[in-house]
């Protein structure tokens, strides 16, 4: 366990609780926290990712974006499977070459794409058919955490992973716009991706919100599907002949990081692929590039991404 922040530290809590894993090592470049965190799981207290090797076969890693490449390259060199929180890296070329890595090294690549285990997504992954509009919208109120990042890698580009899931085709052109409120990256972002396939899907993202929305709607012919994903509900409302009706499903709250870890060991175990590798995870830092690129110098189209979009 590589960071020991708010979110990795329950990853830690995770670990220690799972009956098919042993929490052996955690590492914060904080010694007190390290140790505090040590003394609550039995575990050991290290300073340094790489005091790991030889001691694990697996390990999350959730320091800053600005560090996954380092830190994930060294691990993965020495056969350790792996684990990074979201984004996978800094950009397109660094998850590249973590992606190519982790094969020739025949390790588990996982990538914390955590909305996909969310069960108002599955479920609305389940009932699409054949999408024409998506609709996403992140916002958080400012917690001042992931600073290190543009609200693109740090909060878009969940929604960027959904749709790619749910559109299922080569992305043709993006267009977006951002600015920033609280640090010197955007805090504030909008995109709209176009697809091969028709399928046009618009992101919001933002981290100064005065109010937390995270939602995901997916309109078809005769209905439009809506995720909750704070209040794990599916809306579904169908028309026709000018009338229509909605459907509200409540959905049983989850654990989503519990999920996470448990699909992790699950791969590790048997070797096969997670349900959120390494591609998927190489597939959304190439649209959160393009995206970035657009905020900078308007829209972008291919070849830029066009080489495995989605992988």
């Amino acid at each position: 366990m590589v960071g020991l922040g708010y979110f990795g530290s329950h990853h830690a809590r995770h670990y220690a609780a799972h009956v098919g894993a042993r929490l052996v090592a955690v590492v914060d470049a904080d010694a007190e926290r390290a140790a505090a965190a040590a003394n609550r799981f039995g575990a050991e207290p290290l300073a340094d990712h790489r005091a790991l090797i030889g001691k694990v076969d697996a390990v999350s890693i959730t320091v800053p974006t600005s560090l996954h490449h380092a830190v994930a390259s060294d691990l993965i060199d020495a056969g350790i499977h792996v684990f990074v929180e979201k984004p996978i890296a800094s950009d397109a070329l660094q998850a590249s070459e973590l992606v190519d890595m982790a094969t020739a090294k025949g390790v588990i690549l996982q990538v914390g794409h955590i909305e996909r285990y969310a069960p108002a997504f599955r479920a609305l992954r389940d009932r699409v058919k054949a999408p024409r509009v998506i609709e996403c919208v992140r916002h958080a109120t400012w917690t001042g955490r992931a600073t290190d990042v543009d609200v693109v890698l740090d909060l878009m580009i969940h929604d960027i992973d959904l749709a790619l899931t749910l559109a299922d085709s080569p992305i043709v052109s993006v267009e977006a716009a951002g600015a920033p409120v609280a640090t010197r990256l955007n805090d504030v972002a909008e995109a709209r991706l176009v697809f091969a396939n028709g399928v046009i899907a618009t992101l919001a993202a933002s981290r100064v919100a005065a109010n937390a929305q995270r939602a995901i709607s997916v309109t078809e012919e005769g209905r439009r599907l809506t995720a909750d994903l704070s209040a794990q509900t599916l809306s579904i409302m169908t028309g026709a002949d000018g009338a229509a009706s909605t459907e509200t499903i409540k959905l049983a709250n989850a654990d989503n990081l519990a999920a996470e870890v448990n699909a992790f060991l699950q791969s590790v175990g048997s070797g096969a692929p997670p349900p959120v590798d390494g591609r998927a995870g190489l597939a959304a830092m190439k649209v959160a590039d393009a995206v970035l690129a657009a905020i900078s110098n308007g829209r972008v189209l291919p070849p830029a991404f066009t080489d495995g979009v989605p992988a």
